[in-house]
């Protein structure tokens, strides 16, 4: 058995949604910062937080990093949508996937609700539009409401349109630990 050795691992989780007909995503999560295998801190990581820092900074060495996190995340987002597709996603699940650099390495799907979907609801809500009548739509901001939809009509519900919110959301986990930062 031989193993990646990976040294500036960075872990990043894209928010998958499908009712088994269609996929789309909702960007995605850097939850790199852990203690004892428990998530520390969530930072959203979508495009448009990402174009926005292209655009503001002047320093070259910045705006190429910037740029291949960007181009990550669109890899990323477009293989998660596929995979989703590919097994008929009909609920709401999480696409988690290993950063190095300019490379990730997919690792797992969760099919669960995590807490971590508050970031993801932030920054996107999904905008159903009836396909008969253009005028008619409703927008979705809840990932907890979504699942409840998806179950309840899945088939039934068109392809949404990924509606920005906010512009960057965080989320932060205190845990209660002893001197040496055990549990």
């Amino acid at each position: 058995l031989a193993e990646l050795n990976i040294e500036t691992v960075r872990h990043q989780e894209i928010q998958v949604v499908g009712n088994g007909q269609w996929c789309i995503t909702m960007g995605g999560r850097d939850c790199s910062l852990q203690m004892n295998e428990q998530k520390l801190l969530e930072i959203s990581v979508t495009e448009e937080e990402l174009a926005q820092a292209i655009e503001a900074t002047d320093q070259q060495q910045s705006k190429t990093a910037l740029k291949t996190d960007l181009d990550i995340l669109r890899r990323m987002e477009s293989e998660a949508a596929r995979f989703g597709a590919a097994v008929g996603l009909d609920s709401v699940s999480t696409f988690e996937c290993i950063v190095d650099r300019d490379r990730h390495f997919f690792m797992e799907m969760n099919t669960r609700v995590q807490v971590e979907h508050r970031v993801t609801e932030l920054c996107y809500g999904l905008k159903f539009t009836n396909p008969e009548n253009l005028a008619e739509s409703f927008t979705v901001h809840s990932i907890v409401e979504l699942m409840v939809l998806l179950a309840a009509h899945g088939a039934r519900l068109p392809k949404p349109e990924r509606v920005p919110r906010e512009g960057v959301a965080v989320e932060v986990r205190l845990n209660a630990t002893d001197g040496a930062l055990k549990p």
